[in-house]
């Protein structure tokens, strides 16, 4: 069951990520996290970081609908 998990996890880069969340700067980003608002990166070694796509997915789900 694990495996199964895990291949449907795919990291993003923080491009990735700003297309997705339509979010436009990389600052943006890193405020919200710093406020606790946006999921963690993880840290895959040699300076880089992504973000787990259900991370991302979990956040854009739970953003609240607009209503008129």
């Amino acid at each position: 069951m694990k495996e199964s998990v895990m291949s449907n996890i795919e990291l993003l880069t923080c491009h990735e990520v700003m297309r997705l969340t339509g979010i436009r700067s990389r600052t943006t980003i890193w405020r919200r996290i710093r406020k606790g608002v946006f999921p963690h990166p993880i840290d895959i070694g040699g300076g880089r970081i992504r973000w787990r796509s259900t991370d991302i997915d979990d956040w854009i789900e739970a953003l609240p609908l607009r209503r008129y």
